[in-house]
């Protein structure tokens, strides 16, 4: 029996938010942890979480993060659970992408339709705060949303300030969608000029498998997966409680593969103060989705 492993087991449950039973395997030669039925879901989620946050890679929704999510979609009062959400944000607790499955999606969009003022300003919370994930939704975006959105937007102005709050939030999240180049400005129409609405956000210039990034001047040709890697390396310090601005070249987990990657993340997310590390490193990953 490994304890050096044995140990970083028990350190790692120390903390774990289910209970949980030990025992060992028939020949005694491993220590078991098991749950029950009703903790399996929590402790799934622990170990999934975990194994994420150690590769840096992006964090799954928690049960309590996904009814919020559901509350936006079918509530009759959705502001509120968009509200909690930001808020969950604003304190760091989630990064941007939390609705990112497509049918989760295109429910936003439909419920639309149904032209309640309250679900306007919800959609318009999530989009300010960047939890919906811009790719998905300018893949599930069709042209009867963008002539609901041109409607609503040249409409008159209306007496009623609940209404009024409605065209308001509409305006809002139209301009949301210009600004991500999903909607051009020119036509009013989607834009088929671009496919990944990252790209065109985060100034990001992909051609297959390789991004060409100016750094300090010079055009450096970057392979994705050394890209990718950099990211992750970045996401998985920061999870751990580093602050993105002590990053540099010297930082001991810097590998030759990943410099130039770091170096022009670090120029990218400099160039936008306006949003957290972690949600500008959300976005630049989407950027080289395939």
């Amino acid at each position: 029996m490994d304890q050096s492993n044995l140990a970083l087991a028990k350190d790692l449950l120390t903390d774990a938010p289910f209970a949980y039973d030990e025992g060992t395997s028939e020949d005694d030669g491993h220590v078991l942890y098991y749950v029950n039925e009703s903790n399996r879901p929590a402790a799934v989620h622990w170990l999934d979480d975990l194994v994420k946050m150690h590769a840096g890679k992006i964090r799954p929704v928690t049960a309590e993060q996904q009814a919020l999510i559901d509350a936006v979609l079918t509530s009759d009062k959705p502001h509120r659970a968009a509200r909690e959400l930001a808020d969950l944000h604003e304190r760091g607790e989630i990064a941007a992408g939390i609705v990112y499955d497509p049918p989760t999606v295109r429910h936003l969009m439909d419920r639309l339709h149904a032209r309640e003022p309250l679900f306007y300003t919800a959609l318009q919370t999530l989009l300010s705060h960047h939890l919906v994930d811009m790719l998905t939704l300018f893949r599930q975006l069709i042209g009867e949303d963008i002539a609901l959105a041109n409607e609503i937007v040249k409409s008159g102005l209306s007496r009623d300030p609940f209404l009024q709050s409605r065209q308001d939030s509409m305006g809002e999240i139209r301009n949301c969608l210009i600004a991500f180049r999903i909607i051009n400005p020119m036509d009013q129409l989607k834009n088929n000029g671009i496919t990944n609405p990252y790209r065109a956000y985060m100034e990001l210039a992909v051609t297959g498998d390789e991004i060409i990034a100016p750094i300090d001047g010079i055009k450096v040709t970057l392979q994705r997966a050394d890209f990718l890697n950099a990211i992750h390396s970045i996401r998985g310090n920061l999870y751990q409680g580093h602050s993105f601005a002590s990053f540099d070249t010297q930082s001991p987990w810097i590998t030759p593969e990943i410099a130039h990657p770091f170096r022009f993340i670090r120029q990218r997310l400099a160039a936008r103060p306006d949003l957290k590390p972690l949600d500008a490193l959300y976005m630049l990953e989407r950027a080289v989705a395939v």
